[in-house]
């Protein structure tokens, strides 16, 4: 690797690490493995987020019956205090979109996501009124990319590429499986999920199309 970009990285995991001790996420340290910790503390240096989710609606727009029903179904979380604990540490990690104006997210969704029966169809019908409502922040941009559009290069899991505010800092990619989550850093990985989620961007709705397709979706739920 190439010092220049060690010494970034390391320079970004230091100040990651620092960030994970004093953080306000370690109340919920008991529920929380180690890779998602180290992910919330990037999470809050980051000033953009990319992400792609094929199946569920980001855990920063999630509402909390949906949150609580992905808990519960997860099966990672055996008890009720573990699924209470979890769900109040979700919505708490919200707080910093709602009132941070220097974070900027764009969330691609795959239409699965708005038709999976997630909770039960009112769990679900609130859920994309919470997506239409959340659509209306100015540092926040959700795009739908509908089935019409065939096949695609994200179809096959859940990422998110963080960026940082610090102009020699790089993007970090994190994705999801069902036995926990990979960091990627280097810059062939890091630029490979750039250009998927460029591709889904491309690909999918515009945000005010996206929205006409939430709003739909969430009607159908009602019936």
């Amino acid at each position: 690797m190439d010092p220049e970009l060690r010494e970034r990285l390391s320079t970004l995991a230091r100040k990651a690490n620092r960030r994970r001790m004093r953080g306000w996420w370690n109340q919920y340290g008991s529920i929380l493995a180690d890779t998602y910790r180290d992910y919330i503390a990037l999470e809050a240096m980051a000033g953009e987020f990319r992400t792609f989710q094929a199946h569920l609606v980001p855990g920063l727009l999630q509402t909390s019956d949906y949150v609580r029903a992905v808990t519960v179904d997860s099966r990672q979380w055996q008890t009720a205090d573990e699924i209470e604990s979890f769900g109040q540490f979700r919505l708490a990690r919200q707080e910093r979109l709602a009132g941070d104006s220097t974070l900027h997210l764009w969330a691609g969704l795959s239409e699965a996501v708005l038709l999976q029966q997630v909770g039960g169809p009112q769990v679900m019908q609130a859920q994309l009124e919470n997506l239409l409502t959340s659509s209306e922040h100015p540092h926040l941009t959700i795009q739908v990319l509908p089935f019409s559009r065939g096949a695609h290069a994200s179809m096959y899991g859940p990422y998110v590429v963080l960026g940082f505010p610090e102009e020699a800092a790089l993007d970090v990619v994190l994705v999801d499986n069902p036995t926990g989550s990979i960091w990627l850093e280097r810059e062939t990985e890091v630029a490979r999920y750039q250009d998927l989620f460029d591709a889904a961007h491309t690909s999918a709705l515009s945000p005010m199309e996206s929205r006409a397709i939430i709003r739909r979706r969430a009607k159908e739920h009602r019936t």
